[in-house]
């Protein structure tokens, strides 16, 4: 294995775990850390270089020794200090960073400017990754995995179908689909299917679909046959991914009630999602539980921002019936103690950033990319440059191999999936459904903008 240079902000619970492994691995390793006892960590327990001070000054990333680095892994608490210091490592001559932030909607808004403006390589939500996580539980066993490409405006759904689903009764060229969306393979035990128009998914299959997200959860609903309502759900605690999770719910089908504790975020909430219900109060007071039935939910969610709250207020909703729980959990190394304690669902979001950012260096740095079937496949985001060969040419006349499906394209405002007929352009954000063997040929039809090294 040859060996690579990480240059890691923050010795926090992703930064820390992130230096252990890429040390184990027998990479070289430097950590920047602020905190005295957190540095003196570092040093005692890993294999690594360690520089006191604060990564978003330029003096102290040249004595990390970041030019030249492999990556650069701003993974502190702080967005700012996270987004100031990618900026100045790549301008000290670090080649890739990556850069973790807290704010989720703001960044499925404006995340192509704050990758341009910062020169970030990969930038990742804990609120996108943990609302994700959490939508998946309430979902149940149908949708298997959620991804956001385009800025948010398409999504990548694993779907898995029942005997009841169209896509099992009728070939795909007949199941009356969005026009923005797309099933782009099935998963067949360990085979994946590249599926043409006259075929029939199977009983069992799960299904990868492509659609814009305004439209995905219609899709779903059809392709699953899933008409049971999400039903009542219970948010203990009104912090950013609190309120994530409420706006993702808004279309589900869901009724949603938000006990928040601070009486002044509480108003704030009520305010902005009128549709919701805000109950001003706390969440690990039976009483009040039992007083709004909280017992009916089907689903209870504890993100108040306090490990201990959390815990206790999951349990009491456990006591009193609720059947679906799921908690957050900050420390993520107390989360086995947690199942020990509860039947419940724990999420720790830095464990969910840490295993994105190991799958970004896994896949060969390598961002917007989702891999499937151990590397079998990729769904890739690529922006359309005027030099790139399938800039104004049609499907038709680009003839793609089977191998390489243009699942959807992003013009503008406008989501779609693309027919023979239909002309690329340049500017034109495509999502790529792509097997492993054709990697080769879509560096020549889609090839990525490089970034100078």
């Amino acid at each position: 294995m040859e060996m690579s240079r990480y240059v890691v902000m923050g010795a926090g619970e992703v930064g820390f775990h992130l230096a252990r492994t890429l040390s184990h691995e027998g990479h070289s390793v430097t950590v920047i850390e602020t905190a005295p006892a957190r540095a003196q960590r570092i040093e005692e327990e890993l294999d690594a270089r360690v520089i006191e001070g604060d990564g978003s000054r330029l003096g102290v990333l040249e004595e990390a020794q970041v030019a030249g680095c492999d990556l650069f892994l701003a993974v502190t608490s702080d967005d700012q200090a996270n987004l100031a210091a990618s900026l100045l490592a790549k301008r000290a001559g670090a080649r890739r960073s990556v850069v973790r932030m807290g704010a989720g909607s703001e960044l499925l808004r404006h995340r192509k400017a704050y990758q341009q403006t910062f020169d970030a390589d990969l930038l990742l939500s804990t609120q996108v990754l943990t609302t994700s996580r959490i939508i998946n539980c309430f979902r149940g066993f149908d949708t298997t995995a959620v991804e956001y490409f385009a800025e948010g405006k398409v999504q990548l759904r694993k779907v898995a179908l029942s005997e009841e689903s169209p896509l099992v009764r009728q070939p795909l060229s007949e199941v009356e689909l969005s026009p923005d969306s797309l099933v782009v393979a099935l998963f067949r035990g360990d085979r994946l299917v590249i599926p043409s128009g006259g075929d029939r998914a199977e009983v069992g299959d799960d299904a990868l679909i492509l659609a814009g997200t305004e439209s995905i959860r219609d899709v779903e609903r059809m392709v699953t046959a899933q008409n049971q309502r999400l039903g009542d759900v219970v948010i203990a605690g009104g912090s950013r991914t609190g309120q994530m999770v409420a706006q993702a719910l808004a279309g589900l089908d869901a009724r949603v009630t938000l006990i928040e504790r601070d009486r002044s975020r509480a108003g704030e909430l009520a305010a902005s999602l009128p549709w919701l219900h805000v109950l001003h109060g706390d969440a690990t007071d039976l009483a009040l539980l039992r007083a709004e039935r909280v017992e009916e939910a089907r689903y209870f969610l504890a993100v108040t921002g306090f490990d201990e709250s959390n815990l206790m207020a999951s349990l009491l909703a456990q006591e009193i019936g609720v059947s679906n729980v799921v908690a957050l959990v900050d420390r993520a190394e107390t989360s086995h103690l947690w199942r020990r304690l509860g039947l419940m669902q724990v999420f720790s979001p830095r464990s969910l950033a840490l295993d994105r950012i190991q799958e970004y260096i896994d896949n060969g740095y390598r961002a917007n990319i989702v891999s499937l079937q151990s590397g079998a496949a990729q769904v890739i985001e690529r922006t359309l440059h005027a030099a790139s060969p399938a800039a104004g040419v049609t499907l038709a006349e680009m003839k793609p191999p089977r191998g390489i499906i243009v699942g959807t394209v992003v013009r503008g405002d406008k989501v779609f999936v693309p027919r023979g007929k239909d002309r690329l352009e340049a500017g034109d954000m495509v999502i790529l459904f792509v097997q492993d063997e054709e990697m080769s040929t879509v560096r020549l039809l889609f090839p990525a903008i490089e970034r100078p090294s």
